[in-house]
């Protein structure tokens, strides 16, 4: 189990800060164990949105280059912004190859540049940016008729020998870590989740055309892997560390007391809408 990060507080920036500067402390293990996302949302992302070689985009939070690489591989002039210097550096080691992409290491919610983009797209990061100016920023810095696109992989219901594992996992939560399982309120179905980026997009008259698709797909991990994986997430990173031991120690046992394999069905939600004007 992992506690979605949309419930960050939006009016709490100290929180916020403090959880999306979590990641490039682990950034090799960010890399390694993060999931990535489904090829056909880059797919659709091309086909909706029209770009080309003679678009420019900028991908915002772009960590160590996951959602980068699918986009750099169609010759696309890619600008990144990335707050961590450490997966600043993976990204351009991963996509050294791809010479149309650049990285700069900066705060998007204080960038900025006289460039215009075509496409502006965020993977699993616009959540982190400051809720009050994020909507301005990007139409600011769209060209007319330019397209935003965000997405991120949520943790949902699958079967229910499936979620045992998850269900049986709460008394450990509840033991070493009683805020994030106060949190937990179960696994949704993808249906469930509010599309809140494309009704905030659509309610501040900036934008137009939105688009919800959702992807479903299933994710497996060893009890080691499942473990190392929960520890790139923020609200596990930012536990105490004895607790985060016990708490990881204690969920490999009951993984592979399920028999050694973790699988979680996983719903990628994209949202994308074109700028007005």
């Amino acid at each position: 189990m992992e506690i979605d990060p949309i419930n960050v507080d939006p009016i709490d920036p100290e929180a916020r800060m403090a959880r999306r500067s979590t990641f490039d402390s682990v950034a090799g293990l960010y890399d390694e164990m993060r999931p990535g996302y489904p090829q056909a949302i880059f797919d659709d992302i091309l086909a909706v949105t029209g770009v080309g070689p003679a678009s420019r985009l900028l991908e915002i939070g772009c960590g160590s280059g996951h959602a980068t690489l699918d986009f750099a591989r169609h010759g696309l002039c890619i600008d990144c912004i990335e707050l961590g210097a450490n997966l600043a550096a993976l990204t351009r080691q991963n996509l050294a190859a791809f010479n149309r992409v650049t990285v700069t290491v900066a705060d998007f919610d204080h960038w900025n540049t006289a460039a215009r983009y075509n496409l502006i797209y965020s993977a699993s990061a616009y959540h982190w940016l400051n809720p009050a100016t994020r909507i301005q920023r990007i139409a600011h810095l769209l060209a007319p008729a330019g397209w935003l696109a965000v997405w991120r992989n949520h943790h949902v219901r699958g079967s229910r020998a499936n979620d045992a594992f998850f269900r049986a996992a709460q008394t450990i939560y509840a033991r070493e870590a009683p805020a994030l399982a106060a949190q937990f309120t179960g696994l949704p179905d993808p249906e469930q989740i509010a599309p809140t980026e494309k009704d905030e997009w659509l309610a501040s008259g900036l934008f137009c055309d939105a688009l919800t698709r959702i992807y479903r797909w299933r994710k497996e991990y060893t009890a080691s892997e499942y473990v190392r994986m929960l520890d790139t997430h923020s609200d596990h990173r930012l536990l105490p560390q004895e607790n985060r031991e016990r708490l990881f120690a204690e969920l490999a046992q009951l993984a592979q007391d399920f028999g050694g394999t973790v699988f979680r069905q996983l719903a990628t939600v994209l949202h994308a809408a074109k700028k007005n004007g």
